[in-house]
C-alpha cells in the first residue's frame, strides 16, 4: 500500500451557483429549455391571441440548441482503501493513463520525496478507475458548474467508493458509431472532487444508489460556452437584423449580444449580468417587442394589464413582456398590486420586482408570509434575488421563524444565496462541507444538501444529543457512543487506507460541536487534543440521519431532494422523508 501522502488532495472550491446578479431583477421561474427549443412552442396555440405573444421576437424565432448535452468521460477515484480495484479495460486504460499525464504533475522536486506514475496509481488498490457522466445545463458559459455522477466500470471488483475523491478528469460529448466504436469530440468540461454517496444506501432503499454510484456536488466545470442562436420561423435578412438590432439596444455593452449571421440565424451572447441566470435572459429575449414606440409601447402596457386580470391569462410571458417594456410600464403594472385574483396580484409584484419597484416587494411579502397563497415558494424565491429593495431582508429572516419546515427551508437558501450575516457559515475541513447556523425559534431542523455543493444548516441554537446513543458509519469509519449515564460522547475513528484506528476521543452533546469535529481535517493541538477527524461529508449525513431517527436528536432531519435524472438513469423514491422543494456537436 503507497503512503497517502502521494494522494494528498488538492483543495478544491465548490462554487455555489446563485441566483441572479444584483440589479438583474426578479428572477422566480425560468422559461422551459425543453419548451424553447422545439421548431413550434407548444404554448404558441394559447398565446397565438396574447398581447405578450403578438408582435414579439418568440413570434418570429424559436431557439436552436437548448438541450442539455450529455457528457461523460473516465476517472480515477483515490483514497478508497484497500474497497478500490487494479481492473481496467485496456481501451480505457490507455485513454486515462493519457489524461493523467496530460492533466496532473507526477514528478516532485522535493528531495527524499518519491515521485509516483498514473500505472503505479491505478495499480494501487486505494484507487478505483470510474466512469463520469454529467448533463452540461443548457446555455451553460464557461466556469459554470454542475453535478457529476460517478459509477464503477462493470465488472470491476472495486468494493465501495466510500470517502473517494475524484481526481480530475475530462469529459466530452462520446457519439457511437458502431456497435464497438465511439467518436469523442473535444473537452467541453472537467470534473473533480469528493464523493457524496446516498446516506441510506446501507438501510435497503428501493434506489439504485449503492456503495459503487456516488456524486461529486457541483464537480463539473464546463470548459466553452454553450452555443445559443435563434432560428427564423421563415427566413429573411431584413427580420434577422431587426431581431439583432432590438435585442442589441435591450442589452447594450461594450460586446455585442445578437449577431444575424444569416437570413436564418441570430447568434446569441449570454450577457455577464446574466450568466448566474441564463433561463431569464431567454425568457426575457424572446418577450421583446420587435418594434418600440413609446405610443405602441403604452398600448402594449395597457393590453398585458388587462390580459393579467384573466384567469387563465399566461402571467409568467406577460411578465417578462412588461419587463421588456421597462420602467414605462410601471403605471399599469403597479394597479394590479391589489387585485383580488391570487395569480394576477402575485404575478404582478414580480413585474414590479424586474422594474425596480419597491412597493411590489411590499406586495411579494404578503404572499410570501400568506401560508394559503399558491404561490408562496416563488415568492419566497422572489424575495431573495430582489437585492436592494426594502423590507426583502427582514421578510426573509422573519420566515426563518415559520411553523412550516420547508418555508424555512426556502428562506434560508434565499438568505444564504444573498450572503446574509443573519446566517452564521463555516467552512468545515477544507473542500469537506460548510456548516451553516441559522437562528429560528421554531423547532429544530437539520438540512442536508445532495446538489449543488456540500452543505449543512442547523436551526435553532444549541441543538444537543441525548443518550443513549450508538452509532457506526456505514463504511465503519467512525463510532459514536454513550451510555444512558454518561456526560459525554465517545468517538472512534478508523482509517480507511491504513486501517488503524483511534483511541477513544471525547466530545460533548453540542450537535454542532460533533458536526466540526468529525468533518474538521485530522489535526490534534499542542496538548494532545483532537481537533478533526477527518469524515467524509457522506458520512456525516449518515449520522444526522441516524441518530435523528433513534431519537438521540429532538431534531426533524431534511435531505435535499435528488436530481440525478439523466445521469445514471430514472431511479425510484428512497423511502424516507426528504423534502419536496421544488447532442449537441462539437463545434
Amino acid at each position: 500500500m503507497m503512503h497517502n501522502r502521494k494522494f494528498k488532495r488538492p483543495i478544491v472550491v465548490i462554487v455555489m451557483i446563485a441566483g441572479a446578479a444584483a440589479g438583474s431583477g426578479c428572477v422566480w421561474f425560468e422559461e422551459s429549455p425543453k419548451k424553447l427549443s422545439l421548431g413550434v412552442d407548444p404554448q404558441v396555440g394559447a398565446l397565438a391571441n396574447s398581447a405578450a405573444y403578438k408582435g414579439t421576437i418568440g413570434a418570429y424565432s424559436y431557439y436552436e440548441g437548448l438541450r442539455p448535452m450529455s457528457v461523460r468521460g473516465y476517472g480515477l477515484v483515490v483514497g478508497l482503501g484497500k474497497n478500490g480495484s487494479r481492473d481496467c479495460p485496456r481501451r480505457i486504460y490507455e485513454q486515462l493513463i493519457q489524461t493523467l499525464y496530460k492533466r496532473h504533475k507526477f514528478s516532485s522536486n522535493i528531495v527524499g520525496e518519491e515521485s509516483i506514475t498514473p500505472e503505479e496509481m491505478i495499480e494501487d488498490l486505494d484507487t478505483a478507475v470510474v466512469v463520469v457522466q454529467g448533463n452540461i445545463p443548457p446555455s451553460a458559459v464557461a466556469g459554470s458548474r454542475f453535478d457529476v455522477a460517478v459509477s464503477v466500470i462493470p465488472g470491476t471488483q472495486t468494493k465501495s467508493l466510500y470517502g473517494g475523491r475524484l481526481y480530475g478528469t475530462e469529459l466530452r460529448v462520446f457519439t457511437p458509431v458502431s456497435a464497438t466504436a465511439l467518436l469523442t469530440g473535444k473537452v467541453l468540461a472537467r470534473a473533480a472532487g469528493p464523493l457524496f454517496l446516498n446516506p441510506f444506501s446501507e438501510e435497503g432503499a428501493a434506489t439504485r444508489s449503492t456503495t459503487l454510484e456516488a456524486t461529486v456536488l457541483g464537480g463539473g466545470l464546463v470548459s466553452v460556452n454553450r452555443r445559443i442562436r435563434l432560428v427564423l420561423l421563415e427566413p429573411s435578412y431584413r427580420v434577422a437584423r431587426r431581431i439583432q438590432d432590438r435585442i442589441n439596444a435591450q442589452f447594450s455593452g461594450p460586446k455585442r449580444t445578437a449577431n444575424a449571421t444569416s437570413p436564418s440565424f441570430v447568434q446569441l451572447r449570454i450577457p455577464n449580468e446574466f450568466w448566474r441566470d441564463t433561463g431569464h435572459f431567454l425568457g426575457l429575449v424572446r418577450a421583446l417587442y420587435l418594434s418600440r414606440d413609446p405610443r405602441t409601447d403604452a398600448l402594449h402596457a395597457r393590453q398585458l394589464a388587462n390580459e393579467m386580470k384573466l384567469e387563465d391569462a399566461p402571467y409568467a410571458q406577460i411578465v417578462l413582456a412588461f419587463e421588456g417594456l421597462g420602467r414605462a410600464a410601471l403605471p399599469e403594472v403597479e394597479s394590479l398590486y391589489v387585485q383580488e385574483r391570487d395569480a394576477t396580484s402575485f404575478y404582478a409584484a414580480a413585474a414590479g420586482l424586474r422594474l425596480g419597484d419597491h412597493v411590489a416587494g411590499d406586495a411579494m411579502v404578503i404572499h410570501a408570509q400568506d401560508p394559503q397563497c399558491t404561490n408562496r415558494f416563488p415568492a419566497i424565491r422572489a424575495l431573495g434575488r430582489a437585492r436592494g429593495m426594502g423590507g426583502t431582508t427582514m421578510a426573509l429572516r422573519q420566515l426563518l421563524h415559520d411553523p412550516d419546515a420547508r418555508v424555512r427551508i426556502a428562506a434560508y437558501e434565499q438568505l444564504v444565496m444573498r450572503g446574509d450575516s443573519s446566517i452564521r457559515t463555516i467552512r468545515i475541513g477544507g473542500d469537506n462541507f460548510f456548516l451553516d447556523l441559522v437562528p429560528t425559534a421554531s423547532t429544530g431542523c437539520i438540512y442536508a444538501k445532495r446538489r449543488g455543493e456540500r452543505r449543512i444548516a442547523l436551526f435553532g441554537s444549541n441543538i444537543q444529543l441525548r443518550p443513549p446513543i450508538f452509532y457506526r458509519a456505514p463504511d465503519d469509519s467512525v463510532t459514536i457512543v454513550a451510555g444512558e449515564e454518561d456526560d459525554h460522547l465517545t468517538l472512534l475513528r478508523v482509517v480507511a487506507s491504513t486501517g488503524s484506528s483511534s483511541g477513544p476521543i471525547k466530545a460533548t452533546f453540542s450537535l454542532e460541536q460533533l458536526i466540526r469535529l468529525m468533518g474538521s481535517d485530522a489535526d490534534v493541538d499542542l496538548d494532545g487534543k483532537v481537533l478533526g477527524l477527518g469524515v467524509d461529508y457522506t458520512v456525516v449525513v449518515n449520522a444526522l440521519n441516524r441518530l435523528t431517527a433513534d431519537g438521540a436528536l429532538d431534531a426533524k432531519f431534511i435531505l435535499e431532494r435528488a436530481n440525478t435524472e439523466g445521469m445514471l438513469g430514472p431511479r425510484r423514491a428512497a423511502s424516507r422523508p426528504e423534502t419536496e422543494i421544488k447532442r449537441e456537436r462539437n463545434k
